[in-house]
């Protein structure tokens, strides 16, 4: 029999509440000592995390002689750790911010496919609405070989569309926007076109940044409105992407933000280049890593239903991320394995050459990590080894960001 239970059946829970005063002050003062403790601690160990994620991208950053770095991880519903290293601009004392806006390049495709998708869902369209029959009233289209191209083959780059168009042709900046894309669209129609495919043979990838930009002109056609209106009110809208937006980030922005950079002769320069507005849909627009990371957290969620204000399908959600068979890409996605993943890996990078990012998602494990720096392609290598050090050294689950 214990202390608290000894003396008569009516005396026993007096005896308790003699000592339950003493008791419960003993409990907490020591509870809270000890949560007191262990408060420095956990700071301590983020902090320690986010100096060294810190040092290891500067490191790097230097090794490849890159302006600035900035690369972190994400779960479905937070952004867990970002750190951010080097300038915004050559010349410039100015810091690259984790906050700043940087250009995402092709990485805008999958935001194309992902309106496309909603559009069907809408009864706008279908997978298999051919080209021919969006723009049935332009003789242009109709007429042309390429008539029969589906929505399914221009995402999946299975149309065998040309790369790219001669983009000086469409960016003149006193004509609308929808003239230029309509106008690279007749261009292509009037390209010769393989045999089989023009028979249906839709097989063979063909990587194209002018067949995402004819999915924004089919868009556009759909709702008479700009790609552009349409992605802002349907995605950058909805899911709270406030610094989105199109371009070059310091000529809507301001000068304070990152400049892209070349290196001749080793030297960095800034510079104020984009591709043609015209290309819009297959690769102009830019965002800080927090607001893209909640787009991209849309596809590393398994499931459309754990992203209700898009409204879109299992089916096309689904559909987004299967590529063609025997075809590793689907809407806007290289769909691929690799041993640190369960399941399939949705990846792509984007860079318009002075600019350059990269992301990777899990979703069998809820995870992604990205790269970016405000250099072109001579960046990848540094990017990809960024990705490589989170996936060894960064805890995956606890929260670490830059001051």
């Amino acid at each position: 029999m214990s202390v608290l239970s000894i003396g008569h059946r009516g005396e026993k829970y007096r005896w308790m509440d003699i000592f339950r005063p003493g008791l419960w002050i003993f409990l907490v003062f020591f509870g809270v000592q000890d949560a007191i403790a262990q408060v420095p601690t956990e700071e301590g160990q983020d902090k320690q995390f986010a100096e060294t994620f810190a040092k290891a991208l500067e490191a790097l950053r230097t090794e490849h002689n890159l302006p600035g770095l900035i690369a972190g991880q994400f779960d479905t519903q937070r952004l867990l750790q970002v750190q951010a290293v080097g300038f915004r601009r050559s010349g410039s004392r100015d810091p690259l911010l984790a906050e700043h806006p940087m250009h995402l390049g092709s990485c805008t495709k999958s935001m194309t496919a992902t309106l496309v998708a909603m559009a069907i869902d809408e009864g706008l369209l279908t997978w298999d609405t051919t080209l021919g029959e969006v723009f049935a009233s332009d003789a242009k289209v109709t007429g042309s070989d390429w008539a029969n191209v589906t929505i399914r083959q221009m995402m999946h780059h299975t149309s065998g569309a040309p790369a790219n168009p001669p983009w000086s042709q469409f960016a003149d900046p006193s004509r609308p926007i929808r003239e230029h894309r309509r106008g690279a669209i007749h261009w292509w129609m009037d390209q010769p076109r393989e045999t089989k495919r023009a028979e249906g043979d839709g097989s063979g990838f063909l990587y194209s940044n002018l067949g995402y930009m004819a999915l924004g002109g089919v868009l556009e056609q759909l709702r008479d409105e700009d790609w552009e209106e349409q992605i802002r009110e349907r995605l950058f809208s909805p899911l709270g992407m406030g610094s989105a937006g199109f371009g070059i980030p310091s000529k809507v922005l301001g000068d304070k933000v990152p400049w892209g950079h070349i290196r001749p002769g080793g030297i960095l320069v800034a510079l104020e280049r984009d591709n043609p507005r015209a290309l819009g849909p297959a690769g102009t627009v830019y965002a800080s890593m927090e607001d893209w990371v909640r787009y991209l957290q849309v596809h590393l969620r398994r499931k459309s239903s754990d992203t209700p204000v898009l409204k879109l399908s299992a089916e096309s959600f689904d559909r987004l991320h299967q590529p063609e068979p025997g075809q590793m890409y689907a809407g806007g996605w290289n769909v691929i394995r690799r041993g640190w993943s369960a399941g399939p890996i949705y990846t792509h990078n984007g860079s318009n050459t002075v600019w350059y990012c990269v992301v990777f998602l899990a979703p069998a494990e809820g995870r992604g990590i990205f790269a970016a720096s405000n250099f072109g392609l001579d960046a990848a290598g540094a990017c990809d080894e960024a990705l490589q050090w989170m996936l060894k050294n960064l805890p995956f689950g606890t929260e670490s960001k830059s001051p």
